[in-house]
């Protein structure tokens, strides 16, 4: 009875942790790269280094579409990317299209807008006729940004484009038909936690419920362990006990009749 209380506590935990994340939150929990700030918050000016940039050309297919591919900057946890599906971009003349992320330090004014991520350019030598996926990576020593926000490349004023999501811890996503500069940002207003570390980027609660369920479950072993091996001595004490008894009976014997 005991045990099977440890397990469904341990698979109401579980389902608890599941539905509190973002999908990919239990990929693990192993130290992600230091992110490379353009101007670092004053949580992370020790040790930062200069973000990088990406580039990629997408080349033609035989179809004379554009293949599909992802453009990244080339850190080792890419911090900005770009996804794109085949014949995205707009290529009547079907030569390569080339594609650059930079981060960037002068950028249209971002009002009353406070980001998580430097402000990356994204450019394209043709411009996109679909939607193509933007995705971005943050801090774990700062909250979880909330959405994309977009800036055309001509100093316009910042939309938001919310999110879509990630697959991957420290990730935000969106989709857009646009190029030009991309940051994710918290809400105006928004309280942001970037003056020390937080565990897992604001992702305490999630973080602890994935800790107690391992706990429960991890308990739940020795108190296996130790039932299996009580079954496994008593057996051979009942057979003991039955030996003697069954070996002191007889079966009833047989009497003939007399012969007449």
């Amino acid at each position: 009875m005991r045990r099977t209380a440890l397990l469904a506590a341990a698979a109401a935990l579980y389902t608890v942790a599941a539905m509190a994340v973002r999908p990919g939150f239990f990929d693990g929990f192993s130290a992600q790269e230091p992110y490379r700030f353009v101007n670092p918050p004053p949580c992370c000016t020790h040790g930062n280094l200069q973000p990088q940039a990406g580039h990629l050309t997408a080349k033609v297919g035989t179809n004379g579409q554009t293949d599909p591919g992802t453009a990244f900057t080339a850190e080792n946890s890419p911090q900005a990317s770009l996804s794109f599906l085949p014949g995205a971009f707009d290529d009547p003349d079907r030569v390569p299209v080339t594609v650059d992320i930079t981060p960037e330090s002068t950028y249209p004014d971002l009002g009353s807008l406070q980001c998580a991520t430097n402000v990356y350019l994204y450019k394209a030598s043709k411009p996109l006729k679909l939607e193509a996926l933007i995705t971005l990576r943050y801090s774990d020593q700062i909250g979880a940004p909330s959405d994309i926000w977009f800036a055309p490349p001509s100093n316009g004023t910042w939309s938001k484009l919310g999110s879509t999501g990630a697959a991957s811890p420290f990730y935000i996503s969106a989709r857009s038909q646009q190029l030009g500069y991309f940051a994710a940002c918290y809400p105006p207003g928004a309280t942001t936690h970037a003056s020390g570390p937080t565990i897992g980027g604001g992702q305490t609660l999630p973080i602890i419920v994935a800790l107690a369920v391992v706990l429960v479950v991890l308990g739940g072993i020795p108190l296996a362990v130790m039932r299996r091996r009580g079954g496994g001595e008593e057996e051979p004490e009942r057979k003991a006990d039955r030996g003697p008894e069954t070996a002191r009976r007889k079966p009833p014997s047989r009497r003939r009749g007399k012969r007449r």
